[in-house]
């Protein structure tokens, strides 16, 4: 049996099918409370996008940014305060020298990790009265710049709106964090039961690492994360399927070789070259090659599918942890790329979570049923060729 090191989808079976049910009920009706709740809130804020010509995001995109805005704002409050001046400037050229410079990442990384642990464990600065204005320079400062983005609308939005007035705003959507850090322990919690051991343990040695942010993110955010995953890829998923071509981005975590992984490089990010059969990576390329889909593993800039599709459409399923996959679902949104996401069922990388790592999986038949292909058993037998070798 696989170790739990943070999460696991499986909890106590074989596979995360009763995952999928669980997350698929939850996420009906937390839309349902939150429209409830703040029905007034969201439909003032679409009419603010639509008369400030930002493109009109779906009910349920804006209901599920309110939250989020809640719930950031009541995680990180310490950290938005503590950012002084000097440090925003130097993380925030940090983050765009990497995006900018690629080559630079390593050392870019590893001076973020310092900066950030020299914050850390600074005394905090009095606060300047606007937690969000914080926030969003804190999440700038991260390179999260398309939630920075997402809030800096609703901060502009509680500056217009009269009604709701921004203390309204602010209090419910502090109100739904509370709920619902309560109603996801109670449905969720069972997935996520070695978070706080983590936090506890492993999660003090990566300190003064750039991943610190990453590692140290609480239960809360693993709900947020899942909540967000399912429901983003709802909105998404008609213009997904409407693409000419649809492409699985899988983490090097995933893979599994029995010695050296020969994948080679692309445009498009490392191709696999089946030299295991065991594999997860060798499978569902296999799946791939006879059902119609490409798989990757994580490229170095996904704007590769932007530039690069000439007149096809591209849709990209992207296959990551709890923590980032619904974010994906945004930056890729950004991109104009219709994609949908989908959860590993634990995490094993030794970039972040384990010193030795160990591969990663996902539930086969929920990816099968994203891409919209009838469940197959043949689908993952060896070739002639793979029996050979």
């Amino acid at each position: 049996m696989v170790r739990t090191i943070t999460y696991s989808l499986k909890f106590s079976s074989s596979n995360s099918d009763e995952y999928y049910q669980t997350i698929s009920a939850f996420a009906e009706y937390w839309l349902d409370h939150i429209k409830c709740k703040a029905l007034i809130i969201l439909t003032s804020f679409r009419e603010y996008l639509h008369k400030s010509g930002i493109p009109i995001r779906a009910e349920e995109e804006v209901a599920f940014e309110l939250l989020a805005l809640g719930v950031f704002l009541q995680q990180y409050p310490e950290e938005a305060h503590g950012l002084s001046a000097w440090s925003f400037h130097v993380l925030t050229f940090l983050a765009d020298l990497r995006v900018h410079w690629p080559k630079s990442e390593v050392i870019t990384k590893k001076i973020t990790g310092w900066v950030n642990g020299l914050v850390k464990s600074l005394p905090n600065r009095k606060a300047n009265g606007n937690e969000i204005l914080e926030l969003i320079a804190w999440l700038k400062s991260s390179g999260e710049n398309i939630k920075a983005e997402r809030f800096q609308q609703w901060c502009d939005f509680t500056q217009t709106s009269v009604i709701p007035t921004s203390e309204e705003v602010f209090r419910i959507c502090r109100n739904l964090s509370s709920e619902f850090e309560q109603a996801g322990m109670k449905v969720l919690g069972k997935y996520t039961e070695m978070v706080d051991t983590y936090l506890t343990t492993s999660a003090i040695e990566h300190r003064w690492k750039y991943d610190a942010p990453l590692v140290s993110k609480s239960r809360l955010e693993y709900h947020l994360g899942m909540l967000g995953t399912e429901i983003l890829n709802n909105i998404y998923r008609h213009d997904f399927l409407l693409t000419d071509r649809k492409i699985v981005i899988v983490p090097p975590c995933m893979s599994a070789p029995e010695k050296k992984c020969k994948a080679t490089e692309t445009p498009f990010g490392a191709k696999c070259n089946s030299c295991t059969p065991s594999c997860r990576v060798n499978q569902i390329t296999r799946m791939g090659d006879k059902c119609g889909f490409d798989v990757f593993i994580i490229p170095d800039d996904m704007k590769e599918f932007n530039t690069q599709r000439g007149m096809e459409t591209i849709g990209l399923v992207g296959v990551s942890c709890a923590l980032t996959n619904w974010n994906g679902g945004w930056e890729t949104n950004s991109l104009d790329i219709p994609a949908q996401g989908m959860l590993l069922d634990y995490v094993g990388c030794k970039y972040h979570w384990d010193r030795v790592g160990f591969p990663t999986d996902c539930n086969l038949k929920k990816l099968q049923a994203i891409l919209g292909i009838s469940l197959n058993k043949e689908l993952f037998k060896p070739s002639s060729d793979e029996k050979q070798s």
